[in-house]
This record gives C-alpha cells, structure tokens and sequence, in this order.
C-alpha cells in the first residue's frame, strides 16, 4: 500500500477543527513547558549537594548524546518519511522522557544517589525524539497558522512555569515529571485522529534529508541564542529569585499577545514583516537588558523575559517556515536547527564555565563583546536582507526567470509530474509563475473568470499552497535545486 502517495494527496488547505488545534497547542505547550521549568536556578528546587556536584559535568555529555540523537533521529525520520506513523516511537520517546525525569528526581533530589541521578540525567537525551515529533505535528498546520500554534503554546509554558514556581518542593517534582506523559497522551490523541493524521504541510523531497537548507538562518539562530545565554548568565547574579518571577510574567504577556495577533490577522497576516522585525527586537532587546542600571533589577529581569520569549517563538516559528518552503523533512529541519541552536550556546556555556572563572573581565568588555557578536550576527549571519530574500522570492523573481529562460517551464513541468496537475492546470501555474494576472492569464487561454478560479483552487490543493506568492515560491524552489 502506497501510504506516501495518500498522505501526500490529502494534504489540506483548510483550518484544523478548534478542538484539534488545541489538542496540538496544549501538547506542544508542555513539552516546551517540560523543557523550561527545569532551567531556572532560583525557582525550581535544587538538588543534594553530591547530586549536584555530579549533575553539573554530567550536563555537557547529555547535550552530546542529545545532539547525536537529534541528527540519528532526523535521518530515521528522512528514511521513514514520518515518525509519527509508528506508534511505538511516540510511547517509547513519551515513557522516556518521563522516567529520565523522574529518576533523576528520586536519586538527585530525594535519595541523593549521584550515580543514579547521573544516569538518569543522560536518559533525557531521548527528548530528541519528542522534539521531532512536535516537529512533524507543527508542520501539518497551515503556514498562516504556525504563528498562532507557537505563540500560544508558549503562553501555555510560562503559566506552566508560574505553577510549578508556586508549589511545594515535593509536588513541583512530581508535577514536572508528569508534563512528557501529558505530552505523550497528546501526541498519542492527534495520532490517531485521522483527518490531522493524514494532513501534511509540504510533500517532501527525495534525496540527502539535510540539503536544499538555508544553513546562514540556522547559523544565525545559534549566534543569537548564544547571545543570549551570555545575558542570562550576566544577569542570574543580579536579581533574586522574586525577581525572575518578572521574566516569567513578561513572556506570559508577550506570548498572549503574539497569539491574539495571529488570531485576529490569521487571514491576512504578512509573516514577511514579521520576519523583516524580529531581528532588529531581539538586538534592540539585548541591548536594553545589558545597558540598564544595576539599580533597576525588576526592569531588567522583565525585559530578559520579552527578549527570550520573543527569540523562541520567532525560532520555532522560523524553523516550520522553514520547512514549508523548502520541502525538506520537518524533522531534519528541527533537527538541523536544534543542533545548530544547542551547539552555539553550549560552547558560550563552556566557554563561561572555563574561561571566566580565572579571567578577570570587566563587566563593560563583557557588554561590549555580546553586543558585538549580536551586530555582527545580524549584519553578517543573518541579516535583513538573508531573511527577506528566503521568504520574499517574489521580489526577485522576475530577474530569476529572465535568466532562467526554458527553466521555468521545465520547473512546471516538474512540479506538474509530482503534484499530480493537469495540462491546462500546469499552463495556468506557469502563467502564474511569469507575473501574469488573471485577465492576462483569461486573455492568453481564453477561458472565464470563474473558470480559472476553479482550477487555481485546484491548483492551490494539490500543492498545499495558499497563495500566488506560496506558488511561485514552491516553484522557483526547482530552478533552484537544479542550478
């Protein structure tokens, strides 16, 4: 049985039912969620001193093992085409991630049993496997809804995070260890719902799993992340634990925003100008966080919060753009991404760890060297014109097909064989491709109005696009693969 071919041929334009879309928010918010509430310092109970004292080097093996998973899991899902076909990779990653969790709770934080919490705490690596997951989910949903599905999972993080931030020692263990079985259960539901099983965004392309990707944006997400490690580690030891409640808050309310953006401009949302701001914020952010006076530590810990929220949710948000449009794996998509993003603040990480402590630097050289790497990455990783040109093919387009000459029909031609288009369906879409409009597209075939709505809608089905400008993307993504 061809499964490929039926997943591929229901792919969808139309909006998931509400209740599936929040199925999908809610198990995505605690994954991330799961993620999040262990990485706060002050908030979250500490572990017995020997657990500590072995959990600390014990972080930078489980990032490797992590970062191997992540790349091992990308191909397998490239080999397999969907991870979440099999049932058993949701149940195993789920059970995982939940008794690393809880393991490492009982012998770390309970018994104090550093080689047990050692060991558990390496079994975590297996979040690889969830992440992926999430990333196939996320990338089954519209374009114009990827914002929404990010923002308001992360609104469900950080309420995730004040909970926990407001329990008792004991049940916040016990209740952070419950977030991957939720998670899983959720994974598990959308699974077997078939109308979302059988949705996928983008059909994808045969070949190596990690090529056609635009490595400059997944360089750049790591500097930035980078960067903003460095922050918090400047700013961890300025402020008390009742401060960073402020940074919690600020994502809250940043991430409730964003979502009541995309919900009320879902339909006529240019994510274009989204993509054209995020940078220019998150450098005017950082800058904001490292020039505020020592005094003014509740303003410093909220804008951390809106700097770092607003940077994750442009991530996740990027990364399903991402693989959208270049018709690559989703989960070799996250996975290059996650990678690149661990990879850069891991090493700001060591190099905080080993450098620092017999360095003596002063504070403003310090401001002044993230500042740096925050400017030079958006001017020379990952500028304004390196996002706009990814997304805004359009505005080069004609020049692209002036020079591509009998290029434009092949790329047709190509895509006609692979989605399935008729023949007057493949000379609308080149049509389409050369800037036509549709009285000229009328004109030139001699058909109606309403005639050729009809196979534009056809069209826009078949490819799982929702615009001329998504068309002509997907399109000139051939000439691309072929220069």
């Amino acid at each position: 049985m061809n499964c490929e071919a039926t997943v591929r041929g229901t792919a969808s334009s139309e909006a998931l039912p509400a209740p599936t879309l929040a199925l999908l928010i809610c198990g995505l918010g605690f994954y991330v969620g799961w993620q999040t509430v262990g990485i706060s310092p002050t908030l979250f109970p500490q572990p017995h001193s020997g657990a500590s004292d072995v959990l600390e080097p014990m972080s930078y093996l489980q990032t490797a093992l992590f970062l191997v998973m992540l790349l091992a899991t990308g191909w397998y899902a490239h080999r397999r085409r969907n991870l979440l076909s099999s049932r058993l990779i949701v149940i195993l990653a789920a059970v995982l991630v939940f008794a690393s969790t809880a393991g490492m709770y009982l012998c770390g934080w309970v018994l104090d049993v550093p080689v047990g919490a050692a060991v558990f705490s390496l079994l975590a690596a297996s979040k690889a496997i969830m992440l992926l997951l999430w990333a196939e989910c996320l990338c089954r949903v519209r374009f114009r809804d990827a914002l929404l599905c990010v923002s308001s999972s992360y609104v469900i993080v950080f309420a995730l995070c004040l909970l926990v931030a407001g329990l008792q020692p004991v049940p916040a263990l016990v209740v952070h260890s419950l977030f991957p079985l939720i998670s899983g259960a959720a994974l598990l539901i959308l699974r077997s719902d078939r109308p979302f099983y059988a949705l996928q965004g983008v059909p994808v392309r045969e070949g190596r799993p990690f090529a056609h990707l635009p490595l400059r944006l997944f360089i750049g997400i790591g500097l930035f992340g980078a960067a903003h490690l460095l922050v918090n580690m400047l700013s961890e030891t300025k402020y008390p634990a009742a401060e960073e409640l402020q940074t919690l808050i600020a994502g809250l309310a940043l991430s409730i925003c964003i979502a009541l953006l995309a919900t009320r401009r879902s339909d006529k949302f240019n994510f274009t100008i989204l993509y054209r701001m995020l940078t220019p914020l998150i450098i005017v952010s950082v800058i904001l966080v490292l020039t505020l006076e020592a005094g003014n530590q509740q303003y410093e810990a909220f804008i951390i919060g809106l700097s770092w929220a607003f940077f994750r949710i442009f991530t996740w948000t990027l990364w399903c753009s991402i693989a959208m449009r270049t018709r690559a794996p989703a989960a070799c998509v996250f996975a290059v991404g996650q990678f690149t993003l661990t990879l850069c603040s891991t090493l700001a990480q060591l190099a905080c760890d080993t450098f620092l402590p017999v360095a003596t630097i002063p504070l403003p050289i310090m401001i002044s060297a993230i500042i740096v790497l925050t400017v030079g990455t958006s001017a020379f990783v990952m500028s304004e014109g390196d996002v706009r040109r990814f997304f805004e093919k359009r505005s080069i387009a004609k020049n692209k097909l002036d020079e591509a000459g009998e290029s434009v029909a092949q790329s047709v031609q190509c895509a006609a064989r692979e989605y399935g288009l008729s023949k007057r369906e493949s000379e609308i879409a080149e049509l389409v491709m050369r800037g036509k409009n549709n009285v000229a597209i009328q004109e030139s075939l001699y058909i109606t109005e309403s005639t050729l709505r009809t196979h534009l809608r056809n069209i826009y089905g078949k490819t799982s696009v929702h615009s001329r400008q998504e068309l002509i993307s997907l399109l000139l993504s051939y000439i691309d693969d072929g220069e």
